[in-house]
């Protein structure tokens, strides 16, 4: 009997109050592995994102545009706001809006004739204010987007 086997062997008598039935049942089982192994890991994984978008343009229609659509509310008691200034931006741009509109009394605002691209719209009525994601306008679509106000 090896010296550690010895050793693990008293440790369990001692542990067992000194009966030794118990261990005559029992089996322990040991694991040594080489902690030294090299593992490839890649830090910097590959990765490919890709999107492909198929657009049939047909010889019967002349216009491509898309209109973007939507009611404002009032965030906290999702009332309809009326007469709310909404900016409307090419992309990430903040400086200029490419169209300017306001809610009429019921809400409901439309800006048309957009050609396909990505948008944001900025909303404001006194201190209330929103601001959208990027909007995705294609060929031929309507956007719903409805604005909620908030302080």
């Amino acid at each position: 009997m090896e010296l550690k086997d010895e050793v693990i062997e008293k440790r369990m008598l001692e542990a067992a109050g000194g009966n030794s039935k118990i261990f005559e049942k029992d089996s322990i089982q040991f694991n040594c592995q080489d902690l030294d192994q090299e593992q490839k890991v890649d830090v910097n994984p590959k990765q490919v994102n890709s999107q492909n978008i198929h657009i049939y343009v047909g010889p019967h229609r002349l216009d491509y545009s898309g209109r973007i659509t939507g009611v404002t509310y009032m965030d906290k008691n999702k009332t309809k706001a009326s007469e709310v200034k909404i900016y409307l931006y090419f992309g990430c741009d903040k400086h200029t809006p490419v169209y300017e509109t306001s809610s009429d009394s019921n809400g409901n605002f439309s800006i048309e004739n957009l050609p396909p691209g990505y948008y944001t719209l900025v909303a404001k009525s006194g201190t209330l204010e929103y601001k959208s994601p990027y909007i995705k306008v294609l060929p031929c679509h309507e956007i719903n987007e409805n604005i909620s106000l908030k302080g």
